[in-house]
């Protein structure tokens, strides 16, 4: 069984609406990839002007971290340019991300590990609170974002249903 992204179900009926869809997932990529290049670049320029007071070990992670980004995004570019190039192999993504079996089984996957978040987020932030109390502000005020963009979401989606 082929494992499927957390953003690529979709419920377009046909080749054009899905055409559509991995445009707009294009601009969505093509944004990610800029916006790792920027980290990675920002990374690179503290490191080398030695303003930045921040250990070359944190340097290197927003480093790498953003160039995984940049990559990740370019290569699902390139992945989509590709399907939008070719009608068969864009005919099966579309039926492979329009499975209702696959669309529920990454509905309770992500519900799952929504609840794996919390839950360690929630034991981190009682556990790294007691060596830096710092941690437990940042952990806790993550956690809480979650549930309000949660409850925000909810109700619009309610009212939009």
């Amino acid at each position: 069984m082929k494992i499927r992204g957390i953003f690529c179900c979709t419920t377009a009926a046909n080749n054009e609406e899905y055409r559509k869809v991995l445009k707009k997932r294009n601009v969505w990529m093509a944004a990610l990839a800029v916006a790792g290049i920027m980290i990675a670049a920002a990374a690179l320029v503290a490191e080398h002007s030695g303003a930045s007071a921040l250990p070359e070990y944190i340097l290197g992670v927003y480093c790498g971290f953003g160039t995984g980004l940049a990559i990740a995004g370019i290569i699902v570019f390139v992945r989509n340019m590709i399907l939008l190039g070719n009608e068969a192999k864009l005919k099966m993504n579309r039926l492979e991300n329009t499975d209702e079996r696959l669309m529920e089984i990454g509905s309770r996957a992500g519900k799952t590990a929504i609840k794996v978040v919390l839950l360690v987020g929630t034991a981190s932030a009682m556990i790294c609170g007691i060596y830096e109390p710092v941690l437990i502000k940042a952990m806790l005020f993550m956690l809480d974002v979650f549930l309000f963009s949660y409850i925000t979401a909810y109700a619009y989606h309610k009212h939009k249903i």
